[in-house]
């Protein structure tokens, strides 16, 4: 019987080589988050630690690396983490199969959608209510590329981002994954690199050449499902969003732009 989540992988991760675990949902109950629409989630998460300590405590870098937004460094990140800690407790309990060739085959056969690294998503099934987001967090370099790639093909469509942009070693990715920056010069420098970037934004900032809004923040009724603009490297064109969640997130970030501006 078909389930709604899975064990894709377990291991050392390739960042800090700290065990963590990849989990998709949503192959019966679909993602409550209005911008995703119906799109499977892969949730990388750290095996022997809860999401909200490890954030708590900078002990993230398994599923993060050195992502400037994330508590520890200015503390904008938008995540909601207790979704993440139900998640983990289920883990550890056993409560999820492991990924086979089964559900692989699903995927290729009604191709879901599939998001790269959706660290922070709300899932309508772990019991919690929907979350707006924008670039998903748990970068997906964490895990070895030929973990990814067979899901990846079978979906044949996805969105996707990393901060680890710079490491030569994650250059392959780039066919699949928007570089994730936060200020002007990151995104140029990415973009000389190969890369299309998704550039988070204070709330009045203006674009720069060859960038766009997210097309949910322009229009709701767009929703990641159908538009998948952020799919790597193509002719497309950059992509940008205003930064969201609780204010004092927002003004963590706002202060940060401001300090790398002077």
């Amino acid at each position: 019987m078909l389930q709604n989540s899975y064990i894709a992988w377990e291991g050392a991760s390739l960042i800090d080589g700290s065990p963590i675990v990849l989990i998709l949902t949503g192959f019966i109950h679909h993602s409550s988050n209005k911008k995703s629409g119906r799109i499977l989630q892969s949730w990388i998460i750290q095996q022997n630690i809860l999401p909200t300590e490890a954030a708590k405590h900078g002990r993230d870098k398994a599923n993060c690396g050195d992502c400037p937004l994330k508590l520890s460094n200015i503390g904008s990140c938008y995540v909601n983490l207790l979704p993440l800690n139900n998640i983990y407790r289920k883990h550890r309990a056993g409560g999820y199969q492991k990924l086979s060739k089964h559900e692989i085959e699903i995927i290729k056969r009604y191709r879901y959608p599939i998001r790269i690294g959706s660290y922070g998503e709300t899932a309508l099934q772990e019991g919690f209510p929907p979350q707006a987001t924008a670039n998903p967090k748990g970068d997906p370099t964490a895990i070895p590329f030929h973990i990814w790639e067979p899901i990846i093909s079978a979906s044949g469509k996805y969105t996707g981002y990393t901060h680890l942009w710079r490491n030569q070693s994650n250059y392959i990715w780039r066919k699949y994954l928007m570089a994730s920056v936060e200020n002007k010069s990151d995104a140029r420098l990415a973009q000389s690199l190969g890369w299309r970037t998704f550039r988070v934004i204070a709330p009045n900032a203006p674009l720069i050449q060859n960038e766009i809004l997210c097309r949910h923040t322009e229009d709701d009724r767009s929703v990641c499902e159908n538009c998948l603009l952020c799919d790597g490297a193509s002719s497309k064109p950059n992509v940008a969003d205003r930064v969201n969640g609780l204010n004092w997130k927002i003004s963590n970030f706002v202060k940060y732009s401001e300090s790398i501006s002077n």
